[in-house]
């Protein structure tokens, strides 16, 4: 059990812990009652000490601002991550579970899913926990069905599973089709790393080898440089013009072409002031597109942190990322339920073109009960 030893405002600060009250006294300890957590994730045991001790916790948290409201309880979200991983820690599966590609199990024992509070013999709650939903949107799928179907669950898990797919697929949020005369440009925001630029690619390759479009790409410097020269190059490749400036081009060119990107670095979430410059980055460019990208390998508190974060920018839709490193599809629907907004593309890898779908539940679906 460790923790670094900076305390800094909005610095992240890496726990690691035995259980899930060693790292709640560790972070009170640390860094006060008003903490708040990012990310939660499973440290599987090394070696042969797998066989017999039980995987580690990773915590990562920080002091907010102390000018900044407290939130009511904001330790609140770590508990709920916390009992999550507590309910998986299965000494004997320790090993299967770990693996990063591998699907996970789908428990079929009715012990198991009437263990989840509230679900009255469910067992699909113990399905959609074990996919990546949330225990809190696990009881809000499953009072769904309950008001649809009953208060008793099918005898078949499969039909319960069959009742489940078609719920969610009701809760399905679909992205506005585009307009064919809508010439405002697609900016894609989020924070560093999470691969707005290879989105681009990808999306620029399906608009002119699939689809024959004419498109243009404005690569801009931010309140940092725009290093992706890759994109520059990519556009060469496919014959697109890509500008570095926007006020020599800009608006005048739009109206020529029937895609046009829009590429700025990414923007550390934590950073308000950093956003706001953003927010006046994208004021200067004008009406456009704003589509904010996450990676979806990362865990749903950090996820929703940064959905919030971006929240200040006009943000139409979502597109997630790194869904190659994720399992766990079912994750997808925590932001269905817990957002406001639609998810228009999944993307995994890095290939270009690569996998770059348009969102949809039965997508979804299909790898999250795959098997």
């Amino acid at each position: 059990m460790n923790a670094t030893t900076s305390q800094s405002p909005m610095k992240i600060v890496p726990f690691i812990a035995e259980s899930a009250e060693d790292a709640v006294a560790q972070i009170r300890q640390k860094l006060g009652s008003d903490a708040v957590v990012v990310n939660v994730r499973q440290l599987p045991a090394e070696g042969l000490s797998k066989l017999w001790k039980a995987p580690r916790i990773e915590v990562l948290a920080y002091k907010p601002d102390p000018q900044s409201a407290p939130a009511a309880d904001p330790l609140l979200e770590l508990r709920k991550e916390l009992q999550a991983l507590r309910s998986q820690l299965d000494p004997a599966t320790d090993g299967v579970r770990s693996a990063d590609h591998v699907a996970p199990a789908i428990p079929v024992s009715a012990s198991r899913g009437a263990r989840s509070a509230g679900t009255h013999g469910w067992r699909v709650a113990d399905v959609l926990e074990s996919s990546g939903l949330m225990p809190v949107n696990v009881h809000r799928v499953v009072d769904y069905l309950k008001s649809s179907h009953g208060e008793q669950p099918p005898t078949s898990l499969p039909e319960e599973l069959l009742m489940t797919q078609s719920t969610l697929t009701g809760l399905w949020r679909p992205a506005p089709e585009s307009n064919p005369g809508d010439r405002r440009p697609h900016v894609l925001v989020g924070a560093p790393g999470v691969g707005k630029t290879t989105c681009i690619c990808k999306w620029l390759a399906q608009a002119r080898l699939v689809e024959g479009r004419a498109a243009r790409v404005w690569r801009l410097d931010g309140s940092a440089a725009n290093t992706a020269e890759a994109l520059s190059v990519y556009c060469e490749i496919l014959g697109v013009p890509a500008e570095r400036t926007w006020v020599e081009h800009g608006q005048q060119n739009i109206s020529n072409v029937e895609y046009s990107f829009i590429d700025l670095p990414g923007v550390d979430w934590r950073s308000p002031a950093g956003i706001q410059e953003l927010k006046r980055t994208l004021e200067t460019v004008g009406p456009c597109h704003i589509h904010l990208a996450l990676n979806a390998a990362y865990e749903m508190p950090l996820l929703l942190a940064q959905i919030r974060a971006f929240s200040v920018l006009p943000i139409e839709d979502l597109i997630l990322t790194h869904l190659d490193e994720e399992p766990r599809w079912g994750k997808i629907w925590n932001i269905v339920l817990g957002t406001n907004y639609p998810v228009r593309y999944l993307s995994a890898a890095q290939n270009v073109p690569g996998d770059f779908y348009p969102a949809t539940a039965e997508r979804i679906l299909a790898r999250q009960f795959h098997g």
